[in-house]
């Protein structure tokens, strides 16, 4: 493990843990937000302390860079996958009461939204995209492994980031579906429950990424020009 992975581990891990400590306070919202901020900081953090990989012997040929050509499948269709099965999750299933103890103390507490979340993953996402575009495009990043590192990058922390989220959230909701007593049906709140725990499993390899240097996955050595 080098400095720049320990900067992204560090700013996911505390993200992680204060997103969880806010999860059992009125600003339940929030958690999502400081997790996503907290593990940008780290990413660019470790950008920021990252070496460089060496120079390439290139060759002259003339091809557009394209964000395909760079994006790694297997993070962006895990993702997907996951926004996809927590929507279905949250669609079918009732909202559970809010994990805080916000209840216990006045009685009441505010209703249970999932919009922060959402909107969460949607500008991550968008802002990841605008990243790896400007990478691809740009001329800083010296050659070809660096901005296929850098993309990988980018697309695993995304990941991280989605399978946290979709983790917390299935565990919350099989837990929910676990009290029978107060509606919920068991069988329901064990397959949520298996379902979370795959969500931990691509958690637990998702987070991995983040220590390790990506390199370039492709074979490409070609000096590539990008137009405008």
């Amino acid at each position: 493990m080098d400095t720049a992975g320990r900067c992204r581990l560090l700013g996911f891990g505390l993200g992680a843990g204060i997103g969880f400590v806010l999860t059992r306070t009125y600003l339940f919202d929030l958690a999502p937000v400081v997790l996503a901020l907290c593990l940008a900081i780290g990413v660019l953090a470790g950008e920021a302390v990252s070496r460089r990989p060496p120079g390439e012997f290139m060759t002259a040929t003339l091809r557009t860079r394209r964000i395909r050509d760079y994006l790694p499948v297997a993070p962006v269709v895990v993702s997907l996958a996951l926004e996809l099965t927590l929507a279905a999750v949250t669609w079918w299933f009732r909202t559970p009461a809010r994990p805080d103890h916000e209840i216990e103390y006045f009685g009441t507490a505010a209703p249970v939204t999932l919009v922060t979340s959402w909107v969460t993953l949607a500008a991550a996402a968008v802002l990841t995209l605008v990243t790896v575009w400007l990478v691809v495009r740009s001329g800083a990043v010296a050659n070809e492994t660096g901005r296929h590192a850098i993309v990988n990058r980018l697309a695993h922390a995304y990941a991280a980031l989605t399978a946290t989220i979709f983790t917390s959230t299935t565990f919350w909701y099989a837990d929910s579906q676990l009290d029978w007593r107060g509606g919920g049906v068991p069988a329901w709140g064990v397959a949520l429950g298996a379902l979370a725990g795959l969500g931990l499993a691509t958690l637990a390899y998702y987070a991995g990424q983040l220590l390790r240097p990506q390199h370039s996955t492709g074979n490409d050595r070609a000096l590539v020009v990008a137009h405008p």
